[in-house]
């Protein structure tokens, strides 16, 4: 008999049993005689014989796999909650699978599907920026899957959100160009359909507004990715006006960087004549010329904590509990750097 792919019916076969009778003999069951437990086990071992776990487990209705989909793994803030979700899940025995929306519904949604067949304990999800329909994701929580929303969610679902306070973080970063001197505050942001950047504009209209400064259209730069080729070119749109800004504030550290770039190419002193602040603290932030002011997420702790929450509710969903839904929101800060308080040493 060839050790390899053993079935319990040729373990079965061998010792004269049924299959029903090694299969509860090689779960311990009481109704099975010592020796007769003894004999089997010895068997296996012999025979090298390994349980089918995704047999086990599909009896069981668990496979132990949690979906996450985010709309970008290269993209530092994503990287850092993917980094927290898997520390996380191997604490408690679970495996991830991930898929990568690109910003994509339509992709989004075929990942969703994708997962649904694969049998997902679980999903974790941040919203695609053309995603409005979730519909997909209620799909899922119909079939009894649990969904927790991070970053960027939708109020049209009834789930667990995790999310930065990304107005708090906004508020305080324009409040700081203006306590150093900027009154001129221009804003370079994306679609404003997503809950992250939508947060960010309405804390940078908040701060003006608390300061009593005007809130100028033309100061608004609205792009489509919010990355480093966006923001070097929204820069040199504003810096052609007859009104130029003497501060940026820009929804993304991409977009900042690209900033920085555009005032470098243009001979403009930072932060004497233009300050540039940015949000999420990147890799990057810190080694361009001038470092750059940020905004920092909690972002392994945000990828940690939707992990502990999609645990629970399998678990609450496994003994017929009910489910409380709540959001809940992780605390910004700022880390202040050249690109706003100018080079110290000088």
């Amino acid at each position: 008999m060839s050790k390899h792919n053993i079935r319990l019916k040729d373990i079965a076969k061998e010792l004269g049993l049924s299959v029903p009778s090694v299969s509860r003999a090689l779960n311990n069951k009481p109704d099975i005689s010592e020796s007769t437990k003894k004999k089997v086990f010895e068997l296996a071992e012999k025979l090298h014989y390994q349980r089918n776990e995704f047999a086990v487990n599909f009896k069981n209705q668990q496979s132990f796999i949690i979906g996450v989909i985010i709309p970008q793994i290269v993209h530092h803030f994503f990287s850092n909650v993917i980094n927290g979700i898997i520390t996380e899940a191997e604490k408690a025995g679970y495996g991830i699978m991930l898929y990568q929306s690109n910003e994509s519904y339509q992709s989004e949604l075929r990942g969703v599907q994708t997962f649904q067949r694969s049998m997902i304990d679980g999903l974790i999800i941040s919203l695609s920026d053309s995603t409005t329909n979730v519909d997909h994701l209620r799909s899922l929580q119909n079939h009894n899957v649990p969904v927790v929303m991070i970053d960027k969610v939708s109020n049209a679902l009834e789930t667990a959100k995790i999310i930065c306070d990304d107005f708090k973080g906004a508020f305080e970063a324009t409040e700081h160009l203006v306590q150093i001197g900027k009154t001129k505050i221009a804003h370079i942001t994306g679609s404003l359909e997503p809950h992250t950047t939508k947060e960010r504009y309405r804390g940078y209209k908040a701060a003006l507004k608390q300061h009593n400064l005007e809130l100028k259209d033309q100061f608004i730069k609205k792009c489509n990715l919010v990355s480093q080729d966006d923001g070097f070119n929204a820069t040199l749109e504003l810096m052609k006006q007859h009104d130029k800004p003497n501060a940026i504030f820009c929804a993304t550290d991409p977009a900042a960087i690209g900033a920085i770039k555009a005032l470098k190419k243009l001979n403009i002193k930072i932060p004497e004549d233009v300050a540039v602040m940015g949000f999420s603290d990147w890799n990057m932030s810190s080694v361009i010329d001038p470092p750059l002011s940020s905004v920092i997420q909690p972002d392994q702790e945000m990828g940690k904590k939707a992990v502990q929450l999609i645990i629970n509710e399998i678990e609450l969903s496994k003994q017929n509990k009910p489910v409380q839904y709540k959001t809940h929101v992780m605390e910004t800060s700022l880390i202040l750097r050249e690109s706003t308080l100018g080079n110290k040493n000088e």
